[in-house]
């Protein structure tokens, strides 16, 4: 994994994780559009909803085609065959994982092939693009409303809370006194943390990146989250 001070991440392409927000903003669009730029490999874009509705991946998939994104499809986590899932996912090259209110659907839906195909597609360098409550899943534990559950463990020893603000802080710090060996990475609507295959640290959009550390954190050690 590489490891820049306190961040270490699953090795692969870029890794953007996103604090949300609306997809047409100005700080979203600069984020969208580093991810493109940034991205090396040459697949098409694979758009995974189940956290919203179709018509609106679509629009979403619209505004990235005006930032001069290249060819992409959108994949149904919740109707397509497990086959069908990994075939869509393996050859692309951008991974976006959609924000919206059916996060537990997502979470639930990504369980077995549609997560192996994820993973194989950024180990060859794909990118993952994350956005708002897609982004939480990637840590050790993953906010859902109040409750807090084990995530895929992608940032290792993180918590993280998209669409952080003022009126998110004291839960954040409630987390991490309960898991005062873990960091706390709150992410403001517009911004992203963009994490490097080659040891990269950046953010991006409006930079509205909070990092909050345990009372015991220290880095090396093992977590619970899965992954």
């Amino acid at each position: 994994m590489p490891q820049v001070n306190i961040f270490e991440w699953r090795d692969g392409g870029w890794l953007v994780l996103a604090g949300g927000g609306l997809w047409d903003s100005e700080d979203n669009l600069a984020v969208a559009g580093r991810m493109l730029n940034q991205t090396v490999s040459q697949g098409p874009i694979a758009y995974i909803w189940a956290a919203t509705d179709i018509e609106s991946a679509d629009e979403h998939m619209e505004t990235l085609r005006d930032l001069g994104a290249r060819t992409g499809y959108l994949v149904d986590l919740m109707t397509e065959s497990d086959t069908s899932l990994a075939d869509q996912i393996s050859e692309a090259g951008v991974i976006i994982l959609d924000d919206g209110p059916r996060l537990g659907e997502m979470r639930d839906a990504l369980v077995g092939p549609a997560l192996r195909a994820i993973e194989e597609s950024y180990q060859r360098g794909a990118t993952v693009y994350a956005v708002g409550g897609s982004a939480a899943l990637f840590g050790a534990y993953a906010a859902y409303g109040d409750s807090l559950l084990p995530g895929l463990n992608w940032l290792s020893h993180s918590i993280i809370v998209p669409a952080y603000g003022s009126e998110r802080a004291e839960r954040l710090h409630g987390w991490i006194q309960q898991h005062p060996t873990e960091f706390g990475l709150g992410l403001g609507q517009g911004s992203a943390l963009a994490l490097g295959p080659r040891g990269e640290v950046e953010l991006w959009g409006n930079a509205a990146v909070t990092v909050s550390l345990g009372q015991n954190y220290r880095t090396g050690e093992e977590t619970p989250g899965g992954g």
